[in-house]
């Protein structure tokens, strides 16, 4: 039986690896296409470097900039910058203000090579043509004749194999010495395109030192991304002779990688200008214009989108707010390539023996790794320069303000990830599609398996997209199709309802606890679940990590978070399913067994909490307790109402400085914990955003009665703690943190973390809700008298 049903799977899988990019291309263009065909096309959608700007076309053309200190050859060598990196000395860098539907501002500071940049970029109504400025000013202390390179990069794949992709630069000198200006003119054409072309020219009142020019080549298709590595080699043949500084190569023409190249003095401008056969060119004043409007009219939006109350209404607020919004929008990246993924279905991945986790390893050591069809992906990054590709449990926590701020965008990107689903209901957890996104990522973590889950974020989105198209939640946001079309939404909704049913389905399957081979206790029904993929130190599937488990871990274990998240999947489907006017019975009745196991499978009376369960060396059923997020999970994915008799324990774990409050939110593991600050510490005590953000909207919203009354202080306490924390070291650093010190309040790990620590956004006003000014949140109730779930809010 085994083996037939893994013969099932393979072949389902493999089937929809040739299927999948029909859904993609189905999917993607649902939305955005009706409002206008090229509404998206064109944005910073490569969010690895400093300034990356792509279609959301795949094989098309690929854009970026790069500087370097410009004294010479061998100093534009070794400083060079191209993709986002986390130990680079900068200042800081980041978008304020910026919206995906028109574009926005970076401002990166360059305090080792002194120089401090602007990208200026904005897209025209139609999407047919786009504008950059690039800004320099030596910073303060600079040297009085600094010199910096400026290097534009341009490529387009799959030239040599298409004879209808062409692109050719050529430079046109202003006057006839070395340090005059220039203008480069590109032209070309793609049948993902049409014809188009660029312009590139200098302002007038630069100080040039080499003055504009184009290096222009035909590289290998392995090379048409590593922009950097390519012009590195190239400079090999440069001269240092020049009169005032370096001379870099010049060799313009036609080529699949084009090099626009000027070295200034002290400050300067570059404008960049990219339109469509029939698109306007985007000259100065319509930049001025875009930008002058942008600037004016963004803080408002921010601020009727996510309204401040006190203590932060503050400007320094208005100025973080903007930022958070503006820095994970710019996250948004489309990515395009192959994969890995081991479709071996080998039988030790059914983890059924004592020493599962050594059986896996093996299979895996001797697994025939599958390169998988290409596939196209639009995601939120977590992090620019640490984790620049898509990540499916952090994705649906990105989405949470992206529903308040722009709602077509998060039914986009919810259905381009659906479609990346295998018709088992499977999607890999993390999305690295083709080698520029390989080359972050050790090789060891490159291949995804078809076993593994992850938490199903996504699935507990669809009800907020539901509240924003019937009104039952307020929205004042970008202009969405979804609103202004019924049937429109109706029909996304019954799409992303059917994927999203059989991913549900995938996961109730694949991660079932083995409920007959094993002791339970009474009463208890077969709703029970485990993280496939677990070893004695990691639990990667969970989300997180290296959080304490049982230990050995056992094929009989039951995790108390991966049934937590099922329950608020069922919640979200349950919703769903009412507003389409489908049967809706058997995810409540799944939701009811759920929550009825939550309390007898994993509720311990003498720790007060919820526990992992596992199996003993006597073979007996225990619990194992780790007070930490894993044990609050069953709150603050909503499955306690106000009259549950285990709220009140759980509130004075929240409460209580000695095991999980710590003046910076509560903190991944009690620090009364054994584990706690130990090993890899990266979930054993650090402070997550996006865990916060759950507990916080969890205690505003828990109702009445006198533990709704202390939730709801408790929920206050935390907000402003939680707050003060992000904004005190944004404002330090002029970063955001993957996660921050529970005693220092110190941002650590990942910088530029605008993932899913932008949820703390949603903090800024004190009431959770949008739609009655009351403070009382607009919700879909769950069940009734239960509190509101994580698929409900706000």
């Amino acid at each position: 039986m085994r083996h037939s049903t893994m013969h099932f799977k393979m072949r389902m899988s493999v089937c929809a690896l040739f299927n999948i990019q029909f859904i993609i291309v189905w999917l993607t263009h649902s939305i955005a296409a009706r409002e206008s065909p090229q509404f998206w096309t064109w944005g910073p959608y490569r969010p690895n470097l400093y300034f990356g700007l792509r279609p959301q076309v795949p094989e098309t053309l690929l854009v970026g900039l790069m500087w370097a200190n410009g004294e010479s050859i061998d100093e534009i060598s070794k400083t060079l910058r191209d993709t986002c990196e986390q130990d680079d000395g900068m200042e800081g860098y980041g978008w304020s203000p910026y919206d995906t539907r028109h574009g926005g501002i970076q401002s990166i500071h360059d305090s080792t090579l002194h120089i401090d940049l602007d990208t200026e970029f904005i897209k025209s109504e139609d999407g047919k043509s786009w504008g950059v400025r690039i800004v320099g000013d030596p910073r303060e202390g600079a040297p009085a004749d600094i010199k910096t390179a400026l290097i534009f990069h341009i490529s387009q794949e799959q030239v040599q194999s298409s004879i209808r992709k062409s692109i050719s630069c050529e430079n046109h000198p202003t006057g006839e010495d070395e340090g005059s200006s220039s203008v480069v003119e590109c032209r070309g054409k793609d049948p993902g395109l049409g014809s188009f072309d660029f312009h590139i020219e200098g302002d007038a009142k630069n100080d040039v030192v080499d003055r504009m020019s184009t290096q222009s080549q035909i590289v290998p298709e392995d090379m048409i991304w590593q922009a950097k590595a390519v012009f590195t080699e190239t400079l090999k043949g440069a001269s240092n002779n020049g009169q005032r500084g370096p001379v870099l190569p010049r060799s313009s023409g036609p080529g699949n990688m084009h090099f626009i190249q000027v070295i200034f003095e002290g400050a300067f401008q570059l404008h960049i200008s990219y339109r469509q056969q029939d698109g306007k060119l985007l000259d100065a004043e319509y930049l001025n214009g875009s930008l002058d409007s942008l600037r004016s009219e963004f803080p408002d939006q921010v601020d009727r989108v996510f309204p401040r109350d006190m203590p932060f209404k503050g400007e320094e607020y208005s100025a973080f707010s903007q930022s958070m919004i503006s820095n994970l929008l710019a996250g948004f990246g489309f990515f395009h390539g192959d994969s890995r993924a081991d479709l071996s279905y080998a039988p030790e991945y059914e983890e059924l023996d004592l020493d599962f986790w050594t059986q896996s390893a093996a299979a895996m050591e001797r697994a025939e790794i599958t390169v998988t069809q290409k596939a196209s992906l639009l995601s939120h990054v977590p992090s620019r320069p640490f984790f620049p590709r898509g990540f499916l449990w952090d994705e649906g926590f990105h989405l949470l303000p992206i529903v308040e701020w722009d709602l077509d965008l998060a039914a986009l990107t919810l259905q381009s990830w659906f479609g990346l689903m295998d018709a088992d209901g499977w999607i890999g957890r993390e999305q690295i599609l083709g080698p520029e996104a390989r080359s972050k990522v050790s090789e060891e973590f490159q291949t995804q398996y078809p076993h593994f889950a992850n938490p199903p974020t996504l699935i507990t989105l669809l009800p907020l997209i539901i509240a924003k198209i019937t009104k039952t939640s307020e929205y004042n946001g970008r202009t969405s199709s979804l609103l202004s079309s019924p049937q429109e939404a109706h029909g996304v909704m019954r799409k992303l309802f059917d994927l999203a049913s059989r991913q549900y389905s995938w996961f109730r399957r694949t991660q079932a606890g083995n409920f007959t081979a094993y002791p339970r206790p009474d009463s208890t029904n077969t709703e029970g679940y485990r993280w496939k993929g677990r070893t004695p130190t990691h639990c990667f599937t969970s989300g997180l990590d290296d959080y304490p488990r049982a230990e050995p871990p056992h094929p009989g274990e039951l995790h108390v978070d991966a049934l937590a998240w099922v329950g608020a999947a069922a919640d979200a489907l349950r919703q769903v399913a009412d507003y389409l006017g489908e049967d809706s019975k058997p995810y409540a009745s799944q939701l009811a067994a759920i929550r009825h196991n939550l309390d007898v499978l994993h509720w311990d009376p003498d720790a007060s909490a919820y526990c992992d369960a596992t199996i003993d060396e006597k073979g007996e059923f225990v619990r194992v307790c780790h007070v930490g997020y894993v044990s609050l999970m069953p709150f603050l994915l909503g499955h306690l109402n106000a009259s549950h008799p285990n709220l009140p324990a759980m509130l004075d774990a929240m409460s209580d400085p000695a095991t999980l409050l710590s003046p910076h939110g509560l903190r991944s593991l009690s620090a009364a914990d054994a584990k706690y600050g130990t090993d890899e510490n990266y979930w054993r005590s650090a402070v997550w955003v996006n865990l916060n953000v759950l507990a916080v909207r969890a205690l505003q919203n828990l109702g009445g009665g006198a533990e709704g009354s202390r939730a709801r202080e408790l929920a206050s306490d935390l907000r402003q703690r939680l707050v003060n924390t992000v904004f005190d070291s944004w404002r330090a650093t002029g970063f955001f943190w993957e996660q921050y010190d529970d005693t220092t309040g110190a941002g650590q790990r990942s910088r530029a973390f605008t993932g899913w620590t932008a949820c703390i956004i949603l903090l800024l006003g004190t009431g959770t809700g949008r739609g009655n000014g009351s403070g009382v949140p607009d919700v879909v109730p769950s069940t009734p008298g239960s509190t509101t779930s994580f698929s409900s809010w706000p």
